[in-house]
């Protein structure tokens, strides 16, 4: 082009041609009096994401959306012809392709000898940083509006030398209604002022570890002006601000929260009380037909037994088939006589009240291996730990709730039996190879056998700790604490 030829030789000796249109980063644009450009650098190109031979000899407005192509030539044209320019500005621009740029534009006219005035247009890509811009300012104003209008009192001070905190350089309203100061009150003072003297020490460690994590949440009661010890939940970030570290807490009045937590914690123990009573009434019930059993269809049978003997021994020689009968009728009764046993032992085994926990727990394993076929192995002290009665029956009956666990769920081969007094706690272990427990089936609610262990342990202020691993078994861990003078091994 002649055009394009003139210019550049005009321009070609130039510093400002060599140096900033060849090298430039920034967008670089030569357009004449009808809006055609004349000339582009890669730094332009790349902004508008076309190639030079897509620009160069087109109007300057090819580089936009079609919408807008109009309006910005005739525009163009009017300013070109009457000297009017906009030496610098920002826009958002929409662009040939539909995307959405913020161009920053530095514009000059030239006067370039022979060729006549043309326009000259430095631009920037400022995408980025007005997005920042605008990310920014809208993060101030929900931070502002956040701030002076949040449900929680929140408190803004500096920490001085030593890990203090010093006074409050900022706070909102909610903390003044709360707090019943004034603005201008709460900003002289400071922590300190307002939490119990016996509680400065609580504040140092939190500062402590407010320093490590930049982030504590903790509990702590304020005094309010009129004296009232207010609970809250205290939620402060560490950050820097004028090149000095802040604080800013969130308080959370909680009050209710502690007014219901007080009413619940009644609640579930009056309930865990009666549960406990329920459970030993329910104890003594079951040893009470447990003996009525034994003792009175016990001597019954007995009787019953000696009777049909001696009718037995008064038969004649001849009378072959009532032997046989009462031969058969005395087998029934010893079979009546050990069912009577079996569910007596089942309500409550006597072993239990009469030997202990360690001989119940050895005799109930072996009822086990011998009732299912699944191999015991126990390891139990020599002698008897010193238990209550409600101890010993607790830690019994989740010992037989686990091994019904085993026997129904497990699909197990062996269960290994610890018991041992340990740091003043009774620990019992019971561990299968079965197919081990799923956490979900560990956390279902609808497991009221696992729930009823950790009941009984809780009443007895232990715990039941359960673990499974798949396919390859399960591990109950009981712990019970004991007396302090227990001195048994």
């Amino acid at each position: 082009m002649t055009l394009v030829s003139s210019a550049l030789t005009a321009l070609e000796s130039e510093v400002l041609f060599r140096r900033l249109w060849e090298i430039s980063g920034d967008g670089m644009r030569l357009t004449d009096k009808d809006g055609t450009i004349i000339i582009v650098n890669d730094a332009f190109c790349k902004i508008v994401e076309r190639s030079r031979s897509e620009l160069e000899g087109q109007p300057f407005c090819i580089a936009y959306h079609p919408s807008l192509r109009e309006e910005f030539l005739r525009d163009y044209q009017h300013n070109f012809e009457h000297d009017i320019i906009e030496s610098q500005g920002e826009r958002e621009r929409l662009m040939w392709n539909s995307k959405k740029k913020w161009l920053a534009f530095a514009n000059s006219y030239l006067q370039i000898p022979g060729s006549g005035k043309f326009l000259l247009s430095v631009i920037k890509d400022i995408t980025q940083r007005k997005k920042a811009e605008l990310q920014l300012a809208k993060s101030e104003q929900r931070y502002r509006l956040l701030f002076n209008n949040a449900n929680d009192a929140v408190l803004v001070n500096f920490l001085d030398p030593g890990q203090r905190l010093g006074a409050f350089i900022e706070v909102n309203d909610i903390a003044c209604r709360r707090l019943l100061y004034s603005r201008e009150e709460l900003l002289k003072q400071n922590p300190y002022h307002l939490v119990p003297e016996k509680l400065h020490k609580k504040i140092q460690k939190i500062v402590s570890q407010l320093m490590q994590s930049r982030h504590v949440i903790f509990e702590l009661p304020f005094f309010s002006r009129d004296h009232r010890l207010i609970p809250m939940e205290v939620s402060s970030h560490l950050f820097e601000f004028n090149n000095r570290p802040a604080v800013l807490s969130i308080l959370r009045d909680i009050t209710e929260r502690k007014r219901h937590e007080q009413e619940l914690k009644l609640r579930r123990d009056q309930l865990r009380n009666l549960a406990s009573r329920l459970q030993f009434i329910r104890e003594e019930e079951r040893k009470m037909i447990a003996r009525e059993i034994h003792d009175e269809l016990g001597q019954v049978l007995s009787v019953l037994k000696i009777q049909v003997a001696l009718l037995a021994n008064r038969l004649r020689p001849d009378q072959d088939d009532l032997k046989e009968r009462t031969t058969s009728i005395g087998k029934l009764i010893d079979q009546t006589v050990e069912t009577v046993q079996r569910i007596s032992a089942k309500l409550r085994p006597g072993i239990l009240d009469e030997l202990g926990l360690v001989a119940a727990i050895q005799w109930q394993a072996e009822d086990f291996q011998k009732q299912t076929g699944i191999f015991c192995k126990y390891s139990l002290p020599e002698e008897e730990i010193d238990l209550t009665p409600e101890q010993a029956t607790a830690v019994f009956r989740i010992f037989q709730e686990a091994l019904t666990n085993v026997a129904r769920h497990a699909q197990a081969e062996k269960v290994s039996i610890f018991l041992r007094r340990r740091n003043h706690h009774l620990v019992l272990e019971i561990t299968d190879n079965g197919s081990g427990i799923s956490e979900a089936q560990i956390n279902d609610s609808q497991s009221l056998g696992l729930l009823g262990m950790r009941e009984r342990a809780l009443l007895m202020g232990g715990e039941v700790k359960i673990h499974g691993v798949r396919g390859k078994g399960t591990n109950v861990k009981v712990t019970i604490p004991l007396e302090a003078t227990d001195t048994t091994l």
